[in-house]
């Protein structure tokens, strides 16, 4: 009898061990950390529409389990703009808590984007939190920039012609085999001294007049026009919008502008209805000088 108690007693103790082996296979305990968004003056937590380019700080608070009190190791942040995956950053810590400040600049083209925020704690387990940020262009419009634009008066080797729609300066050569692209023309005048005028200014005709790719033998000659404005020339360095670009030009109806000044600021429209500003930011005189200006142009 003994022998057949023992024998079934070893058969008891076997199965509940195997039986307690199996339920912690199967079940594991899950202790992950928490991570949450912090609300607040000048955060985004939640949802958002912006400006395209436009920064955002958004703060993350995350703790370590309460049981198991496995300190956060990792915040990993995940960009997708429009289904892509833009992008996967991680910072690293060993903290029981974390509050974690990120200033994020919008993605810079229109569309939705979707922010991932992952807490990782020192056993590996996980939480995640997102939220979605829709990018709009101004509204007032997108602006072409060209700086530091170099322009050569008639004498002078360095190009007189310019193409707001591309920002760039070209010989007469050049010019002539673009005409439709080009917008204006610099030259020095000896009684009108530093000049800007359209293809189909009278003045500009006399100006550039010799040689086979003078004015007279364009088939297109682009009805620039242009009037002055009060714009300072820090005005002029602020603006970013097409809207305010549009209110200081609309108007211009002059087929040339003359005896230009450092730091004047111009408007211009094209004859495809773009309106631009252009800054005077140098030059020098003569028939062999040059000007440097910057343009703005809306797209």
């Amino acid at each position: 009898m003994k022998r057949v108690f023992f024998f079934l007693t070893a058969i008891l103790i076997t199965s509940v061990t195997m039986f307690t082996s199996c339920t912690e296979d199967t079940d594991p305990v899950d202790l992950p950390p928490s991570i949450s968004f912090v609300a607040g003056s000048g955060y985004i937590s939640g949802n958002a529409t912006l400006e395209v380019n436009t920064p955002f700080v958004v703060k993350i608070l995350a703790e370590a389990n309460a049981t198991s009190g496995a300190k956060i190791t990792e915040l990993n942040v995940t960009r997708i703009f429009n289904n892509q995956t833009e992008g996967d950053t991680t910072f690293t810590f060993n903290d029981e808590t974390v509050t974690f400040e990120l200033t994020i600049m919008s993605y810079p083209v229109a569309g939705t984007e979707n922010l991932e925020f992952e807490a990782v704690d020192k056993d590996g387990q996980k939480a995640t939190i997102s939220l979605q940020i829709i990018t709009e262009e101004p509204a007032g419009g997108l602006i072409d920039s060209w700086t530091e634009r170099l322009l050569g008066s008639w004498n002078n080797p360095t190009g007189s012609s310019f193409a707001s729609i591309n920002g760039n300066v070209y010989t007469l050569d050049e010019a002539f085999a673009n005409q439709s692209l080009i917008d204006y023309m610099y030259w020095w005048g000896a009684s009108t001294s530093a000049t800007i005028g359209a293809p189909d200014d009278a003045n500009a005709a006399l100006v550039f007049n010799t040689g086979e790719f003078k004015l007279e033998n364009w088939t297109t000659k682009n009805a620039t026009r242009f009037k002055t404005t009060t714009v300072s020339s820090a005005a002029f360095d602020a603006m970013t919008d097409a809207s305010d670009i549009i209110d200081i030009a609309t108007g211009a109806d002059q087929t040339r502008i003359n005896t230009l000044a450092a730091d004047q600021v111009i408007a211009f429209v094209t004859v495809t209805g773009k309106h631009g500003l252009l800054r005077v930011k140098s030059f020098t005189e003569g028939s062999d000088g040059t000007m440097t200006i910057d343009v703005k142009v809306e797209k």
